[in-house]
């Protein structure tokens, strides 16, 4: 079987600026906000993965969720979560990752209240099922857990050990950042399994075959195996692995 994969270049991610309705210059992966395109709706139970760079003194205020989950995971500068499960505010930074059971409903805020810009990945999980409890964790990981390794960030209810955080889905994250000219990182993605390859900083190249710049992303169903390499000074990549719905060939 041949290897089954789909690579989505950064000029073709809709953009949308910063401008007083909308405080962040934002790349659109699936269909969001003013994005509506139905043909890119989603890839499994991804629906969403906004790459949003915040102005300072800005954010998104106050505002609604439901029978979602949410996973953020923050690139540069300092993002400060509240939501209304926990009434408590926190400050994440770079390579903190937060998740949200929206569930039966839950209000959240994601503001940048410093002078400096703050990039972070916004994705959305479809969930498998409606009115779940709502539950906000987040963790925050160190530079060296996932310099020139895999680091597995988000679980499900089957991986949850292996993993400080989980999502109800069955989904799992994972990030890498390569800094070193001979390290190379292996993942293996088997049967009836699909993955979502972005790679937001740097570039990577993957066995060779394909080639990620800054916001590049690949969509690819297994099985394959798979290893990383810098094809830059750095990479910086995330992989969004679930049940294969895309079919094989």
């Amino acid at each position: 079987m041949a290897l089954q994969y789909r690579q989505i270049d950064a000029a073709s991610l809709h953009y949308l600026p910063a401008s007083a309705q909308h405080p962040a210059d934002t790349f659109f992966h699936f269909s969001f906000a003013n994005y509506c395109n139905p043909e890119n709706v989603n890839f499994g139970v991804l629906r969403v993965l906004n790459d949003d760079d915040v102005l300072p003194h800005s954010g998104f205020d106050k505002h609604p969720h439901r029978n979602m989950e949410i996973v953020s995971y923050v690139v540069s500068g300092k993002l400060t979560h509240w939501d209304s499960a926990t009434d408590v505010e926190d400050v994440l930074q770079r390579g903190h990752v937060q998740t949200v059971t929206a569930g039966a409903g839950v209000w959240h805020s994601e503001m940048n209240n410093y002078d400096e810009h703050c990039r972070f990945l916004q994705i959305w999980i479809l969930p498998p099922a409606s009115g779940l409890p709502v539950r906000y964790e987040n963790h925050k990981f160190d530079a060296a857990d996932r310099l020139n390794k895999l680091l597995h960030i988000v679980g499900n209810p089957t991986s949850q050990n292996e993993a400080p955080l989980y999502l109800n889905q069955d989904i799992n994250f994972y990030v890498s950042e390569l800094t070193d000219l001979e390290a190379r990182v292996s993942f293996s993605l088997k049967a009836g399994r699909q993955a979502y390859i972005n790679n937001f900083e740097g570039a990577v190249d993957i066995d060779g075959v394909a080639t990620l710049e800054e916001r590049d992303a690949l969509e690819i169903v297994g099985p394959a195996e798979m290893t990383f390499a810098l094809a830059a000074e750095e990479a910086h990549f995330i992989i969004i692995e679930m049940e294969a719905t895309e079919p094989q060939q």
